[in-house]
């Protein structure tokens, strides 16, 4: 017979796939071993100028420093693929650029913390998980100090792979390659835990042999001082830390590790049709994208692609176009 924290977590995961998630995992509060490796690549500059990221970093060892009622870590992950051909697949042409394809459609952060304010909400009322206030289930999404792939493979979603990203089997269920969006509930609820997944990149090294920026200074290593995405969205100044040589036709992240992951094949698009692409941000006339603060805010609205103003992704277009 299961044990009351078996019948709770799976409770819990079937709340999750109601409210539209694609996979729920759940760990505990502590990675010692994944904060460890935050720490050196902080230390050896590898943050770039992302100031959030060294503020603090001692909460991201334990989910308890950042909600002292932690017993349980809840993951979940929400898939944003597509069938829209990617960067490689269908090249931008020279007039064209790329907008990053998890940016592609609504802002996941719109998205996913609706559901996770509907989730928390559901594990406050349900009758069998012990009617614990929502205001005690403590949601992100990539909104706080929380190392969400680490927590993510230690609640057996995937594996933190050779790219740095996560990813998920074949076999696992809600779909397999890198294309999700992953957040977490800090919960006081006693839940049991599942098994931490192993990696499986094997000998492969295609994510990093297509980057062209050689961001990767070892496997599971990412540089972000040297990643296109930080150049065009996390930088204020694009130009001023941007390889226009290799910077390509990218106005807006960078999908390369991701499109050439052999565990992509077998991505399932998403359910979620405001995720899905919009017409107008795959593949956009750069021409198009040069605009005021006004003009951009209305051309992106609810949209990822507002992380930058409209000032710094026409300094990233000015520097594509004058190449």
């Amino acid at each position: 017979m299961a044990s009351e924290p078996e019948q709770h977590a799976a409770r819990v995961k079937a709340i999750a796939a109601r409210i539209g998630f694609d996979a729920c995992g759940i760990t505990g509060p502590a990675l010692p071993d994944a904060f460890a490796r935050y720490r050196a690549a902080l230390d050896a500059g590898y943050g770039a100028d992302m100031s959030w990221l060294t503020e603090r970093p001692e909460l991201r060892a334990d989910a308890r420093s950042v909600w002292p009622e932690t017993r349980s870590v809840i993951v979940l992950a929400t898939s944003y693929a597509s069938d829209e051909p990617g960067y490689l697949a269908a090249p931008p042409a020279a007039d064209e650029g790329w907008i990053a394809r998890y940016a592609q459609g609504r802002d996941y952060h719109l998205v996913i913390k609706k559901m996770l304010v509907d989730m928390a909400r559901e594990l406050a009322t349900d009758p069998t998980l012990g009617g614990i206030p929502s205001e005690r289930h403590r949601c992100f999404v990539d909104t706080g100090p929380v190392l969400e792939k680490a927590f993510a493979q230690a609640a057996g979603l995937g594996w933190i792979g050779k790219s740095s990203l996560l990813v998920r089997r074949r076999a696992a269920a809600g779909g397999a390659g890198t294309w999700f969006f992953l957040a977490v509930i800090l919960t006081p609820l006693e839940l049991a835990h599942d098994a931490p997944e192993t990696d499986h990149c094997g000998s492969c090294t295609r994510c990093l042999d297509v980057c062209p920026t050689d961001a990767f200074p070892a496997p599971y290593v990412l540089d972000a001082r040297r990643c296109i995405a930080n150049w065009t969205i996390e930088s204020e100044h694009p130009a001023a830390v941007a390889q226009a040589d290799t910077l390509g036709q990218h106005v807006f992240g960078c999908d390369l590790c991701q499109e050439v992951c052999p565990y992509n094949r077998h991505a399932t698009p998403s359910r979620h049709a405001v995720l899905h692409p919009r017409a107008e941000n795959v593949r956009p006339k750069l021409a198009t994208l040069v605009l005021d603060e006004a003009a951009f805010r209305a051309r992106f609205p609810r949209s990822a692609v507002r992380r930058v103003t409209g000032a710094q992704l026409a300094e990233t277009v000015d520097l594509i176009r004058r190449r």
